[in-house]
């Protein structure tokens, strides 16, 4: 084992001492333009996608070596058990790996928290262990389709990335990406046998190789179609929608004409004896929408990050947040000098915050900044439970407010000239339910009144895993004295085009291509807190009647291929219910699966 692992060293290590330059040196170069451990999540994850297509390519370029019949015969037959084999070769990629891509790393995360004034916290140290595990999953995954009888097996790569790559807490990831690990290195493993082409015996084995393989074709099948649904409505003659750019001259009176008639239809079937007068009054009254802009809030210890840096233009001062210390840290971005730190209280104070601000707000506390004196101080504050979901918005003399529960309409209070005053609650308005966020919020003000239009649509969380609720308007009308009455409704607007929602045509959740694997892969995110305003709910039925027969008859079809995949495989009766009942239940991805872990019987 240590003779194997050695030569398996000295065949890669000057390939391994280039990848070490050419990344000491990439990190090197991105610190003298970014702060490279605070730039945003999309970022970080491109750098996390190179290095897991190290890994990628490592197992391909050394395990691949081993494909040919002559080469596998003269790796397995030697005087070592598989299992040692495999380790020999997983250590040694795990050392390489380690000094190309852990070592450079380390080394810049430790340089920048000792010689810069950068913030540096223990969730960047994590992270660490995080960017190595991916890594290492796939130059496991890329064993796994060297060894496997079928490239295809490439796809477990997926299911890791479904079930722990989320904007959670570092700390609560290292668990989800170990129990990843330790999965694909057991499976792996157990593909080091004389004969690849050969079935997977053991039935343990064979499940746990199965579910990952299924997990990927899934979401690859359902993007897969999303993009031929997508395409096919590009091509339409007649394409829903119409486009209304910015630099339009009337652009502005198109938005505020598009919100008017969206009221008005609103209170088409409204018995309300004053709906005729307000139908008529709506296209001569300014509108103010306010909608659910705020995705997720920033949780602690986040592996990556979610909200920008805040740059302070006229002090010349850049303030980042520290997850530990739960303070912003402001360093001048030129010389580095420290610039101490902001508290809840402004600049030079050293109140921790109690949650992650970001948009200059917290989950449930509204700040407001004197520029002047730098000083903060708290303009609302909601109770427990209650979050918000979309930024401010000054509109009509008013502060509207959306959270998760209600419409906020906040006035100035004119009897105090002190800046600290806290605005005065003029109404609010209870939104219809926890579950279902208001997409769309349009007011509008009335001589003797208010009229509040909310339209309810399910907001992206995962892309294949939105929650499915029939689109519907309400229109409430808010008299002087606080009171509401509910004045309008329309339900099942399925034609309703947005731009959250995108075409009609689009299938929006995967639902219907495997009910359990859908929510298998929903699960993870509705367990780790990300920060959500609207948090996923496990809802495994759909309200969408069509996906019923749709998910139905894909799981008659994978099961009648199912069947004509194995007729006449000399496989034991067991084996074979096992294969046909995965095909039943998990519907076309654990086809998909079949084919690559177990042979057809041979043509005669």
């Amino acid at each position: 084992m240590k003779d194997l692992f050695l030569s398996e060293w000295r065949r890669f290590r000057r390939h391994t001492f280039i990848a070490t330059l050419i990344h000491a040196l990439s990190l090197l170069f991105l610190s003298r333009v970014t702060n490279v451990l605070h730039l945003g999540y999309e970022d970080q994850g491109m750098m996390l996608v190179v290095y897991m297509l190290l890994g990628l390519t490592l197992a391909v370029v050394q395990i691949g070596s081993y494909r040919k019949p002559s080469q596998w015969l003269w790796l397995i037959h030697r005087p070592l058990a598989p299992t040692r084999i495999f380790a020999a070769l997983a250590l040694s990629a795990l050392s390489m790996l380690a000094v190309a891509v852990l070592a450079p790393l380390s080394v810049f995360v430790l340089a920048t928290d000792i010689f810069t004034t950068q913030v540096v916290d223990s969730r960047h140290y994590v992270a660490l262990v995080y960017a190595m595990a991916f890594t290492m999953m796939a130059w496991l995954a890329g064993t796994l389709a060297c060894v496997s009888r079928h490239k295809a097996t490439v796809m477990v790569l997926i299911a890791p990335v479904l079930l722990a790559m989320h904007l959670a807490s570092a700390w609560a990831l290292l668990l989800p990406a170990f129990v990843c690990l330790g999965w694909l290195a057991w499976i792996a493993m157990q593909g080091f046998r004389a004969d690849r082409e050969a079935p997977i015996a053991r039935p343990s084995v064979l499940l746990l190789s199965a579910l990952p393989l299924q997990l990927g074709f899934f979401l690859l099948v359902f993007q897969l179609s999303k993009v031929t649904f997508e395409v096919a409505d590009l091509v339409k003659t007649s394409y829903p929608g119409k486009t209304v750019l910015t630099t339009d001259p009337d652009a502005e009176a198109q938005m505020r004409s598009m919100s008017q008639d969206f009221v008005i239809k609103g209170l088409a079937g409204s018995r309300d004896p004053r709906a005729a007068a307000w139908r008529q009054q709506l296209p001569l009254l300014d509108v103010a929408e306010v909608m659910p802009d705020i995705e997720r809030f920033p949780v602690r210890h986040q592996i990556s990050n979610l909200s920008a840096r805040w740059w302070d233009e006229k002090r010349n001062v850049e303030w980042t947040f520290s997850h530990d210390r739960m303070m912003f840290h402001g360093r001048d971005p030129k010389t580095g000098v420290d610039r101490g730190w902001w508290g809840t209280a402004g600049a030079g104070t050293t109140q921790s915050f109690a949650q992650i601000p970001t948009f200059g707000m917290t989950a449930n506390t509204l700040y407001a900044i004197d520029d002047t004196t730098q000083r903060q101080h708290a303009l609302v504050r909601l109770p427990p439970g209650e979050r918000f979901v979309g930024r401010p918005v000054r509109a009509l003399n008013r502060t509207l407010v959306l959270t998760n529960k209600r419409v906020l309409a906040y006035r100035s209070d004119w009897r105090t000239s002190s800046p600290d005053s806290p605005p005065l609650l003029d109404w609010q308005l209870a939104t219809a339910s926890d579950n279902e966020q208001p997409v769309t919020v349009s007011v509008v003000e009335l001589l003797d009144g208010w009229l509040v239009s909310l339209f309810y649509y399910p907001g992206p969380e995962f892309d294949g895993f939105e929650r499915l609720v029939a689109p519907w308007q309400q229109v409430v009308y808010v008299g002087a004295d606080g009171e509401t009455k509910v004045v309008g409704e329309r339900r099942d607007l399925g034609g309703v085009q947005i731009v959250l929602g995108g075409s009609i045509a689009v299938p929006k959740t995967s639902w219907w291509l495997s009910p359990l694997l859908y929510t298998l892969g929903r699960w993870p995110g509705s367990v780790l807190d990300k920060g959500l305003t609207q948090p996923p709910k496990l809802a495994p039925l759909p309200e969408v009647r069509v996906f019923y027969p749709v998910a139905a008859a894909l799981m008659l079809l994978s099961l009648a291929l199912g069947y004509w995949w194995l007729r006449g495989a000399p496989i034991s009766a067991a084996r074979r219910h096992l294969w046909l009942a995965s095909c039943a239940a998990l519907s076309l991805p654990a086809f998909l699966s079949l084919m690559c872990l177990e042979p057809r019987a041979p043509r005669r």
